[in-house]
């Protein structure tokens, strides 16, 4: 079957009160549209059409897709009129049209394919074939995806005749009392002949309350011609949500969120209290894995077997090697932490930081674009930033690279096998070399050679029986 589909894509979402377009919402760490679109290039569709209005060149960016067309909706007139501006791609297409609304992101690609596939067999079914040449008088014109639900209240009810056969869609407003008894409910997609779509949208009008130009009319339109419509019930009805507002757009991004973490679970990783758990589209998991409760899982995530994180972290477009434990309220940004690693509590990684192999880092340490050789430790207290850290190296707790003059960031380095004593502070840019020392408490401003100590301290003074003194002066001043 051949196969076009327009993705309708103009609207402002009044009820979101945003600036931001509405297909442009964030899913999961993803934009609405590109649910719906992902799902519609299940199917390959010969061309993809989106229609675009509102902050339209903000939509094609985020769509960046080269091979798409895009048309414009300058005044958003309903739904037919925003098909009607396509019709210029398919007024001499002899296939179907795909027709969906970038506002129902749950919607499975599975689905739609099987939708198409069932539409073939009607076709089959009826001994029709779109080549023979009674095709126009007798070919059914196309499907309604539909749902069952439990509570219609809003939705498009599905008005059926005997045969199946979809006599109209009545609308919430319109619908007689038995009609509002139907729990079949249209879902806004459709799949229609496209030289049908195309004579039913030139005869729409907008004599309604709305005066707008309804899709949903093009039904009754090829009805009163004795073109046929059937329906294709999608079985859950979660996929026909469509996102309206933010509390919507919570319902769908937590139905998603649920789908992607039952995934995972049946493929390797234990989400622990997973109802407080939240992973992105892109992030993705190994096997042996435990999250726990509070984690948030964003971006371009990849974790590998054996690895736990423990609760309310935070980790973002990051390489997680195997094996790798992160204790709790630890915080890791665009880094890479490899095999056997130890991280947090309330630790802090970031911006392209590499953590070697058998590294700890502990509580309150904070790592910045650095690199931390193998079985490297910084226990505690400690910033390091703009660093090249070799293996084996001992950070004492308090250790500061003092990296910005208040022009520009330096770089530090600390060879392998190194000892930085407790409440050192490493004044960039310099190099400390290979198994040098500093002694606690130093501000250490030039290199260290290999094997060297490094002690820059004020000496030390007692002052005796202080404190009799200072109490006698603070008497006398009363």
């Amino acid at each position: 079957m051949r196969l076009k589909a327009v993705i309708l894509a103009a609207g402002k979402g009044t009820r979101f009160k945003s600036e931001k377009p509405k297909v442009l919402h964030k899913i999961l760490g993803k934009p609405m549209i590109f649910y719906v679109k992902s799902a519609v290039e299940w199917v390959n569709p010969e061309e993809i059409i989106f229609i675009v209005g509102h902050k339209k060149d903000e939509v094609i960016k985020e769509i960046n897709c080269d091979s798409c067309k895009f048309v414009e909706q300058k005044h958003q007139l309903g739904t037919g009129h925003a098909v009607i501006q396509a019709i210029k791609y398919f007024k001499d297409f002899d296939g179907y049209i795909l027709i969906i609304n970038g506002d129902t992101p749950l919607i499975k690609g599975e689905t739609l394919k099987e939708a198409i596939n069932y539409l073939q067999a009607l076709i089959n079914y009826e001994g029709r074939n779109i080549k023979d040449k009674n095709y126009q008088n007798k070919e059914i014109a196309g499907l309604i995806l539909t749902a069952t639900v439990e509570n219609p209240y809003g939705y498009g009810r599905i008005v059926k005749e005997k045969a199946g056969v979809v006599e109209k869609i009545v609308e919430e407003k319109d619908a007689s009392f038995t009609e509002k008894q139907i729990k079949e409910v249209n879902s806004g997609i459709y799949i229609v002949y496209a030289p049908y779509l195309k004579e039913a949208l030139e005869k729409l009008n907008n004599n309604n309350a709305q005066k707008e130009y309804y899709l949903t009319d093009i039904v009754k339109i090829l009805k009163e011609e004795d073109k046929k419509f059937y329906t294709f019930n999608v079985g859950d009805p979660t996929q026909i949500l469509g996102v309206n507002d933010r509390w919507q757009l919570s319902q769908a991004e937590n139905i998603l969120k649920n789908q992607f973490i039952y995934f995972w679970a049946l493929n390797g990783t234990t989400f622990h209290n997973p109802e407080t758990i939240y992973i992105e589209f892109d992030a993705t998991f190994g096997k042996d894995i435990e999250i726990f409760q509070g984690c948030s899982i964003k971006g371009n995530t990849e974790i590998d077997d054996g690895t736990i994180i423990y609760e309310n972290c935070v980790i973002k477009n990051c390489k997680i090697g195997k094996n790798v434990k992160i204790y709790p309220n630890t915080v890791i940004e665009d880094s890479i932490i490899e095999d056997n690693a130890e991280i947090g509590p309330f630790a802090r990684i970031r911006n392209n930081t590499v953590i070697g192999k058998n590294v700890s880092i502990g509580n309150f340490v904070e790592i910045k674009n650095s690199t931390v050789g193998e079985n490297t430790t910084a226990k505690h207290l400690t910033y390091l930033g703009d660093a090249e850290i070799g293996k084996n190296v001992n950070i004492g707790a308090g250790t500061i690279t003092c990296n910005y003059d208040g022009v520009k960031k330096h770089k530090t380095v600390i060879k392998d096998n190194a000892f930085i004593g407790s409440d050192t502070m490493l004044v960039a840019p310099i190099i400390i070399g290979e198994n040098a020392y500093t002694g606690s408490g130093s501000v250490i401003t030039k290199d260290v050679p290999d094997n060297a100590l490094a002690v820059e301290r004020t000496p030390l003074k007692i002052i005796e029986n202080y404190s009799k003194r200072k109490k006698n002066k603070d008497e006398q001043s009363c």
